[in-house]
C-alpha cells in the first residue's frame, strides 16, 4: 500500500484504476474507449449523471444547485468567476488572500472588477484571519477565498460570514470533510486532489 502526503494529485484506489484500465478499450460495451465516445452519447450522459448524483449524495448538494464538470484545472476559474458574476469593471469584489492561490485569483480578477482585499496582503502567509479582522464591502458582487492554501499550509476552520455571494476554491480539501453547500454561491476545485484524475474541475453552484 502506498500513502501519499504531498499536496499534489492524490492516489487513485487500485480497484478504480483497474476498472478504468479494463474499460479503456471498450467502455460499457460500446466497442470504443471512453476517450473516443461522443460527449452527447447515451453512455457518456449516463456516466456524467451517475457521477453528479454520487457527488450530490456525498456532499448533500441541494436540488437548487447545479453540478458542472469542466475540462481544465481550477485556475481557469480565476477568470471565469468574475466574468460570470461581475457586470461592470467598477463592481467591487472581496478577496480574502491567505496564500498563493487566492493571491493569484485576486490578481486575475483585477482585470474584470475592482478588487477589495478584505485583509492586508502580506509577503509571508502565516494564518487565517478571524471573522472580526475581515473588512467586507457592503454590496460586493461576491466574496472569494481559498479554503486550503497548500503551498503555505493554511486551512480555514470556519466558513466566513458575509451577506454577499460566497465563492470558495476547495481544490485541495474537496470531499475531505462535510460541507454545508447552502452557505456558498459557488464551490469549485480541481478534482485531482481528492476526487479523480488531473485536468478536470468540478463546480457546485
Amino acid at each position: 500500500m502506498v500513502h501519499v502526503f504531498n499536496p499534489g494529485p492524490g492516489k487513485i484506489p487500485d480497484d478504480v484504476l483497474k476498472e478504468a484500465q479494463s474499460e479503456l478499450l471498450n467502455f460499457g460495451g460500446t466497442g470504443m474507449s471512453v476517450l473516443e465516445i461522443s460527449h452527447r452519447s447515451p453512455e457518456f450522459t449516463s456516466l456524467l449523471n451517475e457521477s453528479s448524483a454520487l457527488l450530490r449524495e456525498l456532499l448533500e448538494v441541494p436540488d437548487s444547485y447545479k453540478v458542472l464538470w469542466l475540462a481544465g484545472g481550477a485556475s481557469g476559474l480565476f477568470s471565469a468567476i468574475p466574468l460570470n458574476l461581475v457586470l461592470h469593471k467598477e463592481d467591487v469584489v472581496d478577496y480574502i488572500v491567505t496564500g498563493s492561490w487566492s493571491k493569484g485569483a485576486a490578481k486575475e480578477a483585477e482585470k474584470y472588477a475592482t478588487v477589495n482585499y478584505v485583509i492586508p496582503v502580506k509577503s509571508d502567509f502565516t494564518g487565517v484571519p478571524s471573522q472580526d479582522e475581515m473588512k467586507f464591502t457592503e454590496g460586493a458582487r461576491y466574496v472569494y477565498y481559498c479554503d486550503n492554501e497548500t503551498v503555505s499550509g493554511i486551512e480555514f476552520k470556519f466558513v466566513p460570514e458575509t451577506t454577499s455571494t460566497l465563492v470558495c476554491d476547495m481544490s485541495s480539501n474537496f470531499l475531505s470533510r462535510p460541507v454545508d453547500v447552502s452557505k456558498f454561491g459557488i464551490i469549485y476545485g480541481g478534482v485531482q486532489k481528492k476526487l479523480g484524475s488531473s485536468r478536470f474541475s468540478c463546480h457546485d453552484h
